[in-house]
């Protein structure tokens, strides 16, 4: 076999942590990065936006979402200021959080000061629009078999 017609294709390196925030926000922005290409709600919503959103904990972890009218990026650390940044107490809890997305859960986090919003507000209602854009759509025989699943871990653990 001739290994020099086999196509090498270059990936670009991230710049990832073991930290769950840090896995859980560049899970976010590779399916970002794919509705971008897929999903003419999202595109809809990025193709206009220049915009710098910084996920960070209290403890110095920080790492930042790019739009660039439609392209998706991200770097770590905090290298220019953020137009919209959400701060959180922990990795934890930003995980808990944000997996949840529920508004009542950052309400919550903000009444109780574990949660700190600094910036353009008005890209947190662009962010959860996104939000609920990322979670991949399932087909109905799926769907179903995660509802059982789920009823079955209800009965099993009591929540």
């Amino acid at each position: 076999m001739n290994l020099s017609a086999i196509p090498v294709v270059k990936l670009p390196l991230l710049n990832v942590s073991t930290d769950p925030l840090d896995l859980l926000v560049v899970s976010m922005v590779l399916r970002m990065k794919q509705l971008a290409k897929t999903s003419p709600k999202f595109i809809e919503l990025s193709h206009d936006r220049q915009i710098r959103i910084q996920i960070a904990t209290d403890a110095g972890f920080a790492r930042q979402i790019l739009v660039n009218n439609g392209k998706v990026d991200t770097v770590a650390g905090a290298p220019q200021p953020a137009d919209f940044t959400l701060q959180f107490a922990d990795s934890n809890q930003a995980v808990k959080t944000l997996i949840k997305g529920e508004p009542s859960a950052f309400m919550t986090g903000m009444q109780n000061g574990s949660i700190k919003m600094e910036g353009d507000f008005s890209l947190l209602v662009w962010f959860n629009k996104v939000a609920r854009l990322l979670p991949p759509k399932l087909p109905k025989p799926v769907q179903a078999k995660v509802k059982q699943v789920r009823q079955f871990i209800r009965q099993k653990t009591g929540k």
